[in-house]
């Protein structure tokens, strides 16, 4: 009779401890760092920064000026963000379908371009120009 509660006893102790680590080990699979998902810039995506050339820090740019998307059909994307420099030599883009911003250099005034894109400001708003095609524009 001591020989089985004994054995039960044992056996009851290992199941614990095997729960208790298989516990643990589920944790920290599950568990992420937070802030842990730093670009190599150092900008926390989950918390919605994104590294700007123009300001040479992370942002957000969802804070910037927003141009919405003039036609979504063939996209869910509804909007674009962009950041013109205190001096106003350039323009930077944030688009979702491009991995980095992009970055337009001042050609006139209220006119800012690069090879494939083209930033207006026509009646105090900003319009994003691909080829000859509107993709977004800022709200009147």
């Amino acid at each position: 009779m001591n020989r089985l509660l004994n054995s039960i006893m044992v056996a009851s102790l290992l199941f614990v401890s095997c729960q208790q680590k298989n516990k643990e080990a589920a944790q920290s699979k599950e568990t992420a760092t937070v802030g842990g998902d730093k670009d190599k810039h150092g900008c926390i995506a989950s918390a919605g920064y994104t590294w700007s050339t123009l300001k040479d820090s992370c942002v957000r740019p969802f804070e910037q000026i927003q141009l919405d998307i003039v036609n979504n059909s063939d996209s869910y994307e509804t909007a674009a963000f962009l950041i013109i420099d205190d001096k106003k030599h350039a323009a930077e883009v944030f688009l979702k379908e491009s991995p980095e911003s992009i970055v337009l250099k001042h050609v006139k005034e209220y006119a800012y371009e690069n090879q494939d894109y083209k930033l207006i400001q026509d009646q105090y708003c900003w319009t994003l120009i691909k080829g000859d095609k509107t993709l977004y524009k800022e709200k009147e």
